[in-house]
């Protein structure tokens, strides 16, 4: 079952409606219910490893919390952590670890997801952020629950487990303002999901398979292209994610914010997939020492943290050299940012200028436009032909038609345009605090319906579909 298929609107409406008809205390056990029917849905192998995951660190967080020692708490943390990051290993990076002697028979969809909420959450019954959970369908509806299983965002115990307690699920109303304002979430999922991203892809994808083919500039749109396209892949599952839990009463954390309105780097990562930054700043890089053992140890730091982020996003150089270079980014932006201040200072620059605010954005968007490219590549070989298109500009490719030849024809690419630049009126709003959804809902009946319902009708006749193309693999689930 996919999370775009009819299928899937089918079963979550019965999920909605029989979530709400069920008395509190059986609630909980029917969402773990759903969330394996969902998981195993796509394969059913894939639900023993779950379990065995969540049955680990269950006891494990259990008996660290039972330890009389902190070294005793110590060695069952370890050891429940090497146990998961090796499940991680085998599953994701056999092949590329052994060069291809060795490949698991399976990649389990989401496994980076829920081992690493697996992980956060040993951690933070070790530091003692939390208690350990003594109920095991409690803990499994964390570890599992279906809107975020399978791309995030990785959430935390200390923010799930009380909301999947029988008090608080037992305040949970059948709240049609709730649900309708989660199902308009979840449109604007779709919208960025089947009209952008998988019409983008199908451009992306035909200059990438051949970049000899074509020039320079064109090469740089499409490199463009491409970050809009996963960024609207990702960011639309995860607005349908937390869509979907809002329909339930259920609060998951926001992973996007206006990422590519970003002023420099370190900002990006904090509007960048936040669950995952988060994640790998709370559990690897201040446990490394963070900024607290002198300069270069933070830089190295940061560098470790990066380099594991890649590394986190595939089993590839490639996806290594992108970590790495937004580690190379973030090291050389704090060793510039003395030396900026100083010439800002000289020159008499207002750093809050508007015009100042759009060379930041414009030079980071630049930024991580160059990383993407390692991101999309297939090897460092066709990173290389990627590149050396850049010495052959052949500017005439953006007026002579090339573009509606890619495989979408005009009708489409002027579809795709007139779409990115809703998303970047919507992203614009909402960096100032405005929320379009809100102004939709605060409008009379008559017209916010209407609204709806043409938003709705747009996304089904605009969105990508068709035999043979694949709209519904969203990119992070091979991650």
């Amino acid at each position: 079952m996919e999370i775009v298929s009819l299928e899937f609107f089918f079963f979550f409406a019965v999920v909605i409606l029989v979530f709400h008809i069920l008395p509190a205390r059986a609630r909980c056990g029917f969402l773990l219910f759903a969330s394996y029917l969902f998981y195993g849905s796509r394969d059913i192998r894939c639900l023993a490893l779950l379990a065995v995951s969540t049955l680990v660190s269950w006891a494990g967080a259990l008996l660290i919390s039972h330890s009389k020692t902190r070294q005793g708490r110590r060695n069952v943390c370890i050891s429940a952590w090497a146990f998961h990051l090796a499940l991680l290993g085998y599953f994701k990076y056999a092949g590329f670890l052994t060069g291809g002697r060795i490949e698991s028979l399976i990649l389990p969809v989401g496994i980076s997801f829920y081992l690493f909420m697996a992980c956060g959450y040993l951690a933070d019954v070790y530091y003692g952020r939390i208690s350990a959970e003594k109920n095991i369908v409690r803990y499994a509806l964390f570890v599992s629950f279906f809107p975020t299983i399978l791309s995030g965002p990785i959430e935390r115990a200390g923010n799930m487990l009380p909301q999947f307690s029988q008090s608080f699920l037992g305040q949970v109303r059948f709240d049609t303002d709730r649900i309708r304002d989660g199902f308009v979430r979840m449109l604007w999922g779709l919208f960025m999901k089947l009209v952008l991203a998988d019409r983008i892809a199908i451009l992306t994808d035909t200059v990438y398979a051949s970049p000899q083919q074509y020039g320079g500039v064109l090469m740089a749109v499409v490199t463009v292209l491409y970050s809009f396209r996963i960024y609207c892949d990702f960011a639309g599952y995860s607005h349908m994610a937390v869509g979907i839990a809002q329909c339930l009463g259920i609060q998951v954390m926001e992973n996007f914010k206006n990422p590519y309105l970003a002023e420099s780097i370190p900002d990006f990562w904090r509007r960048w997939h936040i669950s995952l930054s988060s994640w790998f700043r709370d559990y690897v890089y201040i446990p490394l020492g963070g900024n607290r053992k002198g300069t270069v140890r933070k830089y190295v730091n940061v560098m470790i943290v990066f380099l594991l982020s890649g590394l986190w996003h595939g089993a590839g150089w490639t996806f290594i050299v992108w970590g790495g270079l937004h580690g190379f980014y973030q090291v050389t932006g704090a060793l510039l940012s003395t030396f900026n201040k100083k010439v800002a200072v000289l020159f008499g620059a207002d750093k809050n200028r508007a015009s100042a605010r759009i060379v930041k954005i414009l030079f980071t968007f630049a930024l991580v436009n160059l990383a993407w490219i390692f991101f999309q590549a297939q090897d460092l070989t066709a990173v290389g032909q990627i590149c050396g298109r850049f010495m052959h500009p052949r500017i005439w490719e953006l007026f002579d038609g090339t573009i509606c030849t890619l495989g979408l024809d005009r009708a489409n690419v002027t579809v795709m345009f007139g779409g990115l630049v809703l998303l970047a009126v919507v992203d614009l709003l909402g960096e100032k605090g405005i929320r379009l959804s809100e102004k939709i809902a605060s409008m009379r009946l008559w017209i916010r319906w209407p609204v709806y319902l043409a938003v709705l009708l747009f996304v089904l006749l605009c969105g990508v579909w068709g035999t043979g193309y694949d709209s519904t693999s969203f990119i992070y689930y091979r991650f």
